[in-house]
């Protein structure tokens, strides 16, 4: 056992919590530092922001002569799921970087390493936290001019580009070439489609891909930065004039069609490089092989070691982004959905929590076809029932979407189940008027001929509130429209108590 420590940082206080070591095998050599002594580090305003951290970095172990280190410094997780996840992607960075066979020593360091020798031994640095009071080398600037004094590389990610104060923002415009500056920088979450890529090292391999990403831009750079990857973001991106929202001139560049920078390189000097890259709010794009690659290119490079032509690629599998399916469903992430479904199949049928809807559907109340259609593929049970007796052909109903019920019905849906209130998924189609979704429960093997609780038809429930061409469907498919359910009455008689006149004419023929 590997005896840990959580810091509760909203009361000063540390509680002990025992791992098993083989538990922590996705952590390569994983070595837990007592952090007692530097909660301080991470200042008051970070306490208050998270309640517990664990504190883990990844143990130096001995580096090959002419290996090149990296020590990937993570802040603590913030946000909401899947957003801010700094130690986890970290730990993909460099898993991908201590696997891709080049003579890389890749560790991380949650939070800043006691001892400072793991700083000053590193070829590069990768800073990747939340920013301002919260940044992961907030007080430890004095380490970081000496590191970059050496000439070693410096690699800062997402909003760890916005200082802590002045004093950084200096050494960062030094280092790196550029920050994010207030009143001038923007932070919108927008589509980043056709990007601009730049032929460089840190390119190689990097493929044009799309991302609905919270990308900074309207970096000031000093002279000598290399512009990587640009683009384009819609002037509709900005919100009202703000500290981070927009201002006069970034909208006037937007307006002129001037493409924004991304990600940016430097060569100082003394020899040392530097990169900064404005992605990294959402952790599911650390899974988009462009994406990735362009920063695992960037931290080899920095490093001072040859990237190879086509990039740099670890054997890694992928992992989900988000900690149970419901969350990937309810974020649309299909991607997200598949990996979880690799990782455990069972996840088909079984939700995040106990108290959880089965993931289909959520799917189909979410209105996420294409997600629904994976977890049939996957298992998933067309005909669970819920509270209500409703299946998930009655849900797919709910949402009047006739793609899903065609795809339940060919996995297997019992298209003739009545739901607590009696009615089948067809009568519940004919009640909205849904001619489409019922064509598609009628090719599916529906029987128009089911009476519901009360005795009716489908067409009874199309007369009261159909339209003619339902109307006619049902006709067509040969419901007897002279059927009388248990109050006695028939179609035609609910089309004139409720004074439908399309209904009416096509029952009559008039």
């Amino acid at each position: 056992m590997i005896e840990c420590e959580w810091f509760a940082k909203t009361e000063y206080r540390q509680l002990s919590y025992s791992v098993d070591a083989g538990s922590l095998s996705r952590f390569p050599k994983i070595a837990i530092e007592e952090i007692s002594s530097r909660a301080h580090s991470f200042g008051q305003s970070a306490m208050k922001r998270h309640a517990l951290f664990l504190v883990l970095s990844l143990a130096a172990s001995p580096i090959a002569p002419g290996a090149k280190s990296v020590l990937l410094l993570a802040g603590p997780k913030s946000h909401g799921p899947g957003q801010h996840e700094h130690p986890a992607g970290c730990e993909l960075l460099a898993n991908h970087l201590n696997t891709s066979g080049l003579d890389l020593k890749a560790e991380v360091s949650l939070g800043w390493p006691q001892d400072a020798s793991k700083v000053e031994q590193a070829d590069t640095l990768v800073l990747y936290s939340d920013g301002e009071d919260a940044h992961v080398a907030k007080g430890h600037l004095d380490a970081l001019r000496k590191h970059h004094a050496a000439g070693k590389g410096l690699v800062v990610l997402h909003y760890a580009l916005e200082p802590a104060d002045a004093a950084m923002a200096a050494f960062l415009n030094e280092a790196i070439g550029g920050h994010f500056e207030v009143n001038w920088s923007v932070n919108p979450i927008w589509t980043m489609k056709d990007p601009l890529i730049a032929s460089h090292p840190v390119t190689n391999g990097v493929k044009p891909f799309e991302a609905e990403e919270e990308f900074y831009f309207h970096i000031r750079f000093r002279d000598g930065v290399v512009p990587l990857f640009r683009a384009l973001p819609p002037e509709s991106s900005l919100g009202a004039d703000g500290p981070r929202s927009g201002n006069p001139e970034i909208r006037k560049k937007l307006g002129l069609k001037e493409p924004q920078t991304l990600a940016w390189c430097v060569e100082n000097p003394n020899g040392s490089r530097g990169f900064g890259f404005t992605g990294g709010h959402f952790h599911t794009h650390w899974n988009q092989d462009g994406f990735r690659r362009l920063v695992l290119n960037a931290i080899t490079w920095t490093a001072k070691a040859e990237v190879p032509a086509d990039g740099v690629a670890g054997k890694v599998a992928a992992a989900p982004a988000y900690p149970t399916i419901d969350e990937a469903i309810a974020k649309g992430d299909l991607n997200d959905v598949k990996l979880h479904l690799a990782a455990d199949r069972g996840s088909a049928n079984k939700g995040g929590k106990p108290t959880s809807r089965p993931p289909l559907e959520q799917a189909i109340l979410r209105n996420k076809p294409e997600i629904a259609f994976a977890l049939l593929d996957a298992g998933a049970d067309p005909n669970s029932v819920n509270a209500s007796k409703r299946t998930p052909l009655h849900l797919a109903v709910d949402r009047n979407n006739p793609q899903i019920a065609a795809a339940l019905l060919k996995a297997g849906a019992k298209p003739n189940e009545r739901d607590k209130d009696g009615w089948t998924p067809l009568h519940h189609a004919a009640a909205k008027n849904q001619l489409e979704t019922a064509k598609a429960i009628l090719a599916g093997g529906a029987d128009p001929m089911t009476l519901s609780e009360l005795g009716g038809t489908p067409l009874h429930e199309a007369a009261a509130s159909g339209g003619a061409e339902i109307i006619r469907l049902f006709l067509d498919h040969k419901v007897d429209p002279s059927i009388r359910s248990k109050e006695g009455v028939t179609a035609l008689d609910l089309a004139k108590q409720y004074k439908n006149e399309a209904a009416i004419g096509a029952l009559t023929g008039k």
